[in-house]
């Protein structure tokens, strides 16, 4: 088979970057751990790692010998096999990293040429980055010529926030396998509807995610992108070739279980605390970096496995009273954790959508953040001119992937069908979790859209300066076909949270009234710990009233914790940010857990605080959620916004 010349220069222009690039990496790397730059990917982990590169398999040691905790710990930088007694004893019993045995085996096969160090992994860090800049340029292709893929790709390999986070091996190995599955993405959607196009695309997608998740579970999220594009996407419309995309999906699920196994049959057998993951990403904190408004409750306000975990256990002993404590991130724990993400999006599904789209709304604007230089005096000059010119460019992301899906629609509705679910699934899922560990490695859609305007508009200006103005009647098809694109797109968009928040507002309501009427025990001494109680009935749920007559401006609320239980104190202090307007008190609900030790008023003045109170019986509640409720609470917004557009 003849290669076509085209396919010739990417591929020599692809190898050039990725080599180019890999040695940009490495040399970052290299700089920013001399100057004292700690990486963190969980480096007490790699003990399997240490076992591959010594020839003694995926496996750890009963009793870690002195020289290799060390290293684990990072208190040398370098190990040899022979530091590994040979009496060690070795095992898989207590293995509680089979979850990443792809990542672990990776760099033991490294290790054993490169010799095992931490400051010796510089070449697995600079081909990982080529290969992220390599691939970009393929999905930069899809929209814009060699020149602006080119452009593209070297916006990404410069991009202080994707250097910042590549010395984080474990994180940062989610790029290059994201970039490969968008590309095969981009590929199933362009290319034309044949057998072997649509099998082959199949089988590697689902090789590639196999691979990947064990580098990283949260993989798991591509499985439904692949599915969606396959039957929604592909050339042809929904109805035709059903069977050739059964086949396909077929295929790809079953090389994904394949590849993956060693991994999933882990997973399921021993856990991986996967929706833990989630119900972290909906902690209050998360809120301000999303620029999401809160609403009168929240799902919980500690980044903290710790109080996700009692969370979990506390809803498992309302459904089921007196069962066994779960094991953290154990099969069952899995399922729990599941089951409670499940009750928080059925009752409040607007909320998930609100902050998905505050995910979007960032993502795409990514290029224009972070400006200084990742490391002081490192290329300066250059740093100093990016930020000047990126710098004042706000919402520029935002304008130009309005532009992309214009345009994009203008010629192919399903195209620019694609592209809105594209933005929507991988623009919106890093609301997961809003940190930008997470989502670093989609700045390149942002790059992608301004490219794509580019691209369009050079094209747009020769064909005026060759064929001059088209007629109107010409203009007038793919003027309505943007017009019907945006139409549909805000429609649905916008039909959607509106309904989803008239539904959310309901099922709110009843909750929250559900606290008010529950019945309630007098705490009569306010100051100190709840007393009598069982270890399987927490949380409780205490309600603290307030009267906004007696109390001074902004009271607050401390509900304090006994810090000498390690992993339990999770303070909090609750202010009421705004006057109550009306008559009758401000009342206040918030789960308390074991370790509480008492509360604290902000304001002192005889009569502030009206009373304090506990749910007698919190099994009818599915959730308990912390609430801040004014009189008038039922009239306000419940549910979240976007905090720069509502």
């Amino acid at each position: 088979m003849t290669i076509p010349p085209n396919w010739r220069i990417d591929g020599a222009i692809v190898l050039a970057l990725c080599l180019a690039s890999s040695v940009w990496g490495t040399g970052f790397w290299n700089s920013w751990t001399a100057r004292g730059g700690q990486p963190v990917f969980y480096q007490t982990y790699f003990e399997p790692a240490v076992m591959v590169a010594c020839g003694k398999g995926f496996v750890i040691s009963k009793v870690q010998p002195k020289p290799l905790e060390d290293f684990l710990f990072q208190r040398r930088d370098a190990l040899t096999c022979s530091d590994i007694p040979p009496e060690t004893e070795l095992g898989t019993r207590y293995l509680y990293q089979g979850a990443w045995t792809y990542l672990l085996v990776t760099i033991g096969l490294a290790w054993r040429v490169l010799g095992i160090s931490w400051s010796g992994l510089g070449p697995i860090f600079g081909l990982a980055f080529g290969s992220v800049i390599a691939l970009s340029y393929g999905v930069f292709r899809f929209g814009m010529g060699r020149g602006l893929a080119v452009a593209g790709s070297a916006c990404l390999a410069v991009s202080s926030m994707h250097l910042l986070n590549l010395p984080h091996l474990r994180d940062y190995f989610k790029a290059p396998f994201t970039l490969a599955l968008i590309l095969l993405l981009g590929l199933l959607v362009t290319l034309p509807v044949r057998t072997w196009i649509l099998t082959t695309l199949a089988v590697g997608y689902g090789a590639v995610l196999g691979i990947g998740y064990g580098f990283r579970t949260d993989f798991l999220i591509n499985v439904p992108v692949f599915l969606v594009t396959l039957f929604a996407f592909v050339d042809g419309g929904l109805l035709r070739n059903l069977r050739l995309k059964a086949a396909s999906a077929g295929l790809f699920l079953a090389t994904f279980l394949l590849v993956s196994w060693p991994i999933t049959s882990t997973v399921y057998t021993a856990g991986g605390c996967q929706w833990h993951v989630t119900l972290l990403g909906l902690q209050a904190p998360f809120d301000s970096s999303l620029r999401v408004s809160p609403a009168p409750y929240d799902f919980g306000h500690a980044y903290s496995d710790s109080y996700i975990d009692r969370m979990v256990n506390g809803y498992r002993w309302r459904a089921e009273p007196g069962s066994p404590e779960l094991i953290f991130c154990s099969h069952e724990y899995d399922v729990q954790s599941g089951s409670y993400l499940q009750a928080i999006v059925r009752r409040f599904p607007a909320d998930i959508l609100a902050r998905s789209y505050a995910s979007v709304l960032q993502v795409v604007e990514l290029p224009f953040r972070n400006f200084l230089p990742p490391m002081a005096d490192w290329f300066s000059p250059f740093y100093t001119a990016r930020a000047w010119v990126l710098e004042p460019q706000h919402r520029w992301g935002l304008w130009s992937t309005i532009f992309a899906v214009l345009a994009i629609g203008a010629v192919n509705l399903r195209l620019a069908a694609f592209v809105l679910f594209f933005l929507a699934y991988f623009g919106g899922y890093p609301a997961i979790q809003f940190q930008e560990r997470h989502y670093f490695h989609l700045e390149f859609i942002g790059w992608w859209m301004i490219g794509f305007v580019l691209h369009e508009a050079g094209k747009a200006v020769l064909t005026l300066r060759r064929s001059g103005i088209p007629p109107l009647p010409a203009l007038v098809r793919p003027v309505l076909r943007s017009a019907a694109c945006a139409g549909a797109a805000v429609a649905v968009l916008v039909g959607v949270l509106l309904i989803a928040r008239w539904y959310q507002t309901a099922q709110a309501t009843a909750l929250l009234e559900g606290y008010l009427a529950a019945p309630k025990a007098s705490v009569p001494e306010p100051g100190m710990p709840l007393e009598g109680l069982g270890p399987t009935e927490w949380p409780q749920l205490l309600e603290v009233q307030l009267d906004p007559a007696a109390c001074g401006v902004r009271p607050s609320v401390t509900f304090r914790y006994d810090k000498t239980k390690v992993g339990l104190d999770f303070t909090r202090t609750v202010t009421v940010d705004r006057a109550s307007p009306g008559g009758g008190p401000t009342r206040i609900f918030e789960p308390v857990f074991q370790a509480y030790s008492g509360l604290e008023l902000s304001d002192p003045r005889p009569g502030c605080l009206v009373a304090v109170s506990r749910v007698i019986d919190t099994r009818p509640f599915d959730l308990l959620l912390g609430a801040v409720l004014l009189p008038d609470w039922s009239t306000s917004p419940l549910y979240q916004r976007l905090a720069d557009w509502e």
